[in-house]
């Protein structure tokens, strides 16, 4: 199992000591059929995202709305940026010349539940 990944070893020793809780609860006497039922995961509607250098050191950036979105969370190389929750658009005023900016950008419900989410688009600042 040397070539395999760590979330690929975790994953197969679940599954094996799944395998084993079930067919031992099968084997308790319980008759009847064992039935596990699989975990549903939501929907999460793409969003579009541009971005455009408007200043030396300053990006904007734009994502597409979705009507179930409460707020968003603009993600910089996977680190929180902001919270916007009025429109769909940010300036980061915070990136540096010969840097490399990569950033997503996620909706949540009122509920906080992640529905809606952008890929991952860089940018590069240069002089």
């Amino acid at each position: 199992m040397s070539h395999m990944t760590a979330f690929t070893r975790s994953f197969v020793l679940r599954s094996a000591a799944a395998l084993i809780i079930l067919g031992s609860l099968a084997a308790c006497g319980g008759g009847g059929d064992v039935t596990v039922a699989a975990s549903v995961q939501p929907v999460v509607a793409p969003l579009t995202l541009v971005l455009t250098r408007v200043g030396p050191e300053a990006v904007e950036l734009d994502w597409s709305d979705d009507p179930d979105v409460a707020s968003f969370l603009v993600l910089r190389d996977g680190y929180p940026l902001a919270t916007v929750t009025s429109t769909t658009s940010l300036i980061d005023t915070s990136v540096l010349v010969d840097g490399t900016y990569c950033y997503q950008v996620q909706g949540d419900d009122a509920a906080g539940q992640l529905v809606a989410a952008t890929s991952s688009g860089c940018i590069t600042i240069v002089p």
